[in-house]
């Protein structure tokens, strides 16, 4: 069975991001909450990654449950190579 980066999510998160015309999702980090123009957080539903605009740093699925939970911060990602 694949978990699906967005069964992470509650639906009550998941209203405040907008779809992209790729099919992303793009909304308010929900660690640091940043969110400008482009929106601060892309969910990347095609990779089952996401990725914090704030500090540069990319989660899959595994990181990105940690980061929902408290675990770590969003600057405790990885960075995109």
């Amino acid at each position: 069975m694949v978990v699906s980066i967005l069964d992470l999510f509650n639906e009550e998160l998941l209203g405040t991001f907008t779809k992209d015309s790729m099919g992303n999702l793009k909304g308010p980090c929900p660690c640091c909450g940043m969110q400008d123009n482009y929106s601060g957080f892309v969910i990347f539903v095609n990779s089952n990654t996401c990725y914090c605009l704030g500090s540069k740093t990319i989660f899959n699925v595994a990181e990105t449950v940690a980061l929902l939970n408290g675990i770590i911060s969003c600057r405790e990602g990885r960075q995109k190579l």
